[in-house]
């Protein structure tokens, strides 16, 4: 079976910092798609670390996923 995943990729602005977070799945590409169109592509957010506040460049996308089981 395949899903459609909403993934986010953040980087910092001035460093090393990268995280990515699944931000929702779905079983049909095109609900992904209207989905993925009602978000922000491209936005700055500041995450918070261990370490403290990271301004970060974040990008949002459509990853198509194989799920095995059943």
């Amino acid at each position: 079976m395949k899903v459609w995943a909403i993934v986010t990729v953040a980087r910092q602005v001035n460093g090393e910092y990268v995280a990515v977070k699944v931000e929702k799945a779905f079983t049909r590409a095109s609900k992904a798609d209207d989905y993925s169109k009602s978000l922000a592509k491209n936005y700055v957010e500041h995450i918070q670390t261990g370490s403290g506040t990271v301004e970060c460049l974040c990008e949002r996308g459509v990853v198509e996923i194989d799920v095995e089981g059943e």
